[in-house]
């Protein structure tokens, strides 16, 4: 079993929850993601799970899960990626989150040892902001041993911050969030603003990514609204019906086509963008 990290208090738990990032218009990816999670999840299963939606709410039969529904009614535009989920996490009693993201299909059982020392670090240390536990995401440059499971992630390092499987300090992530942004955005300038700030970002050591000690799923299963044909397998080896077609299958481009949609992205929306740096310049 996952340890707390602390004593329950009034004002919630001082240990850990799961914490789904999703919108309203992936619920097609709920079911699969619980069926596998259900299945894989061992000890995990048995912590709060918060599903955080704009509106929609999830049943499951298997166990209870807290759908945030974080926008209101009567709230016309369309929310936001970072004000969603700040305000997603305003409701989590937990110091600590598992951050993780409707897309995320775990392949294999998730290895019991690595949250209970994630855990523990995260609290013994109040410099400790994130703990990656995942191969992918943080493009390490450089790292230093930080025990015997974690290293730390140096600046200057691409995607210092990004949004794959971790264990976040509640407050730390909340703190890197800005209203405006969405999620590229966030990874993107969120970094910058961490390589200012004073906080430790930890990863797995290759040792334990090389022993299997990490949390296995497909490296996001739906990519710019499409599927990865990588999920047709694992679907039907656990008997999951799909239909596929409605979204269709997700096609990598070149490199050359990658750079010039991050710029059509800070060309789209010039204001957000200026905001972002200026909150990077600020501090």
């Amino acid at each position: 079993m996952i340890v707390e990290a602390g004593a329950r208090t009034k004002g919630g738990s001082m240990g850990l929850a799961i914490f789904v990032n999703t919108s309203d218009g992936f619920q097609d990816c709920w079911p699969p993601f619980f069926e596998l999670f259900r299945l894989y999840g061992g000890s995990l299963c048995s912590l709060p799970v918060y599903l955080n939606t704009e509106r929609a709410e999830f049943i499951d039969s298997h166990r209870s899960i807290y759908s945030t529904k974080v926008w209101a009614e009567t709230e016309v535009r369309r929310p936001c990626w970072s004000q969603c989920l700040r305000r997603g996490l305003d409701l989590v009693q937990e110091e600590y989150v598992l951050y993780l993201q409707e897309d995320y299909f775990f392949k294999r059982p998730a290895p019991e040892g690595l949250f209970q020392n994630a855990l523990k670090s995260i609290h013994a240390d109040p410099k400790v902001g994130v703990i990656y536990l995942t191969p992918n995401g943080s493009r390490i440059k450089g790292s230093k041993l930080y025990s015997e499971r974690f290293i730390e992630i140096c600046a200057p390092a691409d995607y210092l911050i990004n949004t794959q499987a971790a264990i976040w300090s509640r407050k730390y992530l909340q703190s890197l969030l800005r209203d405006w942004e969405n999620g590229w955005m966030f990874e993107k300038f969120g970094s910058l603003r961490a390589r200012r700030g004073q906080r430790c970002h930890l990863a797995l050591t290759p040792g334990s990514i090389e022993e299997g000690g990490y949390i296995d799923y497909v490296w996001t299963g739906v990519m710019k609204g499409k599927w990865k044909r990588e999920c047709v397998e694992l679907f039907s080896k656990h008997g999951i019906v799909m239909d596929f077609e409605r979204r269709g299958f997700y096609r990598e481009g070149s490199r050359f086509r990658s750079r010039l949609e991050v710029l059509n992205k800070l060309i789209g929306r010039p204001v957000p963008a200026v905001r972002s740096i200026l909150s990077v310049l600020k501090g």
